[in-house]
Formats: structure tokens, C-alpha cells, sequence
């Protein structure tokens, strides 16, 4: 019985040797997918698969975090003094939010790597 919505309608079939399924699955394992039918999929269509370690940008934007949190709370008690350290603060806040826009970009690269 065929979905009629379904997007692939044909199937395909092949038989592999137990060395040969071992080794495709250590290959999905390095590349952390675990779906068959995708992994093949993608291999047969673009010859490669791009994993990408988001760790490093994880922690990244870990850390700002923190540095984010600390410098509202200074910008907070800053702000209750006034004038004189407004264009300080205000400084303060575009460069938070360059940062901030600098890790999303960084996001945003990494993930053109994954759907090339």
C-alpha cells in the first residue's frame, strides 16, 4: 500500500555482505546518523556527508552567556548613576550585541557545511 502524499515513491533494494553492512554502519557512525535510508540516500546523491562539531561553538556561546550575564548586572548598577556613563553603557551594549551576532553567524556557516 502507497501514501499518496509520500515525496519518494521508488524503492530501492540492494544486498550487501556482513563486512560490508559492518562497515557502512561504522560510516554512519562517524558521520552520527543513524538512519539508514538517509545516509544511503545522501551518499548515492552527493558522493559525502559533512558532520560538523558544534562543541567548540556550544561552549562559545556558553561563555558569552556568562560574560553576558555579568556585564547587565554592572550595566544595571551603571545605569542608576546616570549621564556621565551612559554613552559607556550604550557602547557596552553594541558590542555585546556584535558579539552575540558574530556567534550567530558562526552558527550559521557551520550549518551551510551540513546541508551542502
Amino acid at each position: 500500500m502507497e501514501k499518496q502524499n509520500r515525496t519518494r515513491k521508488i524503492q530501492m533494494l540492494f544486498r550487501v555482505t556482513p563486512h560490508e553492512n559492518e562497515l557502512i554502519r561504522e560510516k554512519m557512525r562517524l558521520v552520527n546518523m543513524t538512519n539508514m535510508q538517509e545516509y544511503m540516500r545522501r551518499m548515492a546523491t552527493k558522493g559525502y556527508i559533512v558532520s560538523v562539531d558544534y562543541t567548540d561553538l556550544k561552549n562559545l556561546a556558553a561563555e558569552m552567556q556568562k560574560i553576558d550575564v555579568n556585564v547587565r548586572q554592572i550595566l544595571r548598577h551603571v545605569d542608576k548613576l546616570g549621564a556621565p556613563y551612559a554613552a559607556d553603557a550604550e557602547y557596552i551594549r553594541r558590542m555585546q550585541a556584535e558579539c552575540w551576532d558574530m556567534i550567530r553567524q558562526l552558527f550559521k556557516e557551520a550549518m551551510k557545511f551540513e546541508k551542502a
